[in-house]
C-alpha cells in the first residue's frame, strides 16, 4: 500500500484547543474542555451503539473480528488469535474528494 508522505503534522488536543483559541477567542481551557466532551461522546457512542456518523467527515464503526489461527514470526509457533473488536473509519465523499485532489 502506498502512503502519501508529508511533513510530520500530528494533531493533538492541545493544537486543536490553540486553534479554537486563536479563531474564536475562547480560552484554551474552555476549548480543551469542549474537545474532551466531543471525544468522550464519540467514545461513549462507539461503546454503546457501535457506530458514530459525523456529517461531512465520516463514520466510525466497531467491527467484530473472529478468533483465527496465526503464527509467531520468530518461532513459527502456531497460536490462536483471540476474537476482539476493532474500530474502522470510512471517510465521507467530501473527505475522499479533498484527499484525492
Amino acid at each position: 500500500m502506498d502512503h502519501v508522505t508529508t511533513k510530520d503534522t500530528t494533531v493533538t488536543k492541545a493544537t486543536v484547543a490553540e486553534n479554537i483559541n486563536q479563531e474564536i477567542g475562547l480560552s484554551k481551557e474552555d476549548s480543551a474542555s469542549i474537545i474532551d466532551d466531543i471525544l468522550n461522546e464519540i467514545k461513549t457512542s462507539l461503546a454503546k451503539d457501535g457506530i458514530v456518523k459525523i456529517s461531512s467527515f465520516g463514520t466510525f464503526l466497531v467491527k467484530k473480528k473472529k478468533e483465527r489461527p496465526g503464527n509467531i514470526p520468530n518461532t513459527s509457533e502456531k497460536v490462536m488469535i483471540q476474537a476482539r473488536n476493532s474500530i474502522s473509519f470510512r471517510p465521507s465523499k467530501i473527505i475522499k474528494k479533498l484527499i484525492n485532489n
